[in-house]
């Protein structure tokens, strides 16, 4: 990224007054096909690659949680406390990361035909050690859970 200006510039409200709070307008433009990019920041205390990098971290970021709405189906927190928000990422972090080591093992290439063949290997694997379990039989899975 090559930077051309760092600019304090004012905004202006729906009625088309100036707004009081000053903002920097930083442009730059892409090394490998000269598209011009523009970050609009109030940071005042960092230099124009730093900003850059914050804006590039904070897209990653918005990738992940699409990623994980999208790909994992998480749309709604099953807790609304810190650990219970901490417990949910890391369970997602640690199925999204099975399922890639899963789709890298197989060849497979699209992620949701791995979600789909890792859960249904995963559903068979539980079933094959219920029916190790019982010996065959569904009764005895009865009597050591004590469905009864």
């Amino acid at each position: 990224m090559v930077f051309e200006e760092d600019l304090v510039v004012y905004l202006f409200d729906h009625y088309n007054k100036r707004i009081d709070t000053p903002f920097r307008l930083i442009k730059a433009r892409v090394k490998h096909n000269d598209e011009p990019i523009f970050f609009l920041t109030n940071i005042t205390h960092l230099n124009a690659m730093e900003i850059s990098e914050i804006y590039h971290r904070r897209w990653d970021i918005e990738v992940f949680f699409r990623f994980i709405k999208q790909e994992l189906n998480f749309s709604n927190l099953v807790s609304y406390n810190e650990n219970g928000i901490r417990v949910m990422m890391y369970m997602i972090l640690i199925t999204a990361m099975l399922i890639l080591i899963y789709k890298q093992a197989n060849n497979i290439e699209g992620y949701k035909i791995a979600k789909l063949k890792f859960t249904d290997e995963l559903q068979m694997e539980i079933i094959k050690e219920i029916v190790v379990v019982c010996g065959g039989d569904p009764k005895i899975m009865k009597k050591i859970y004590n469905l009864e």
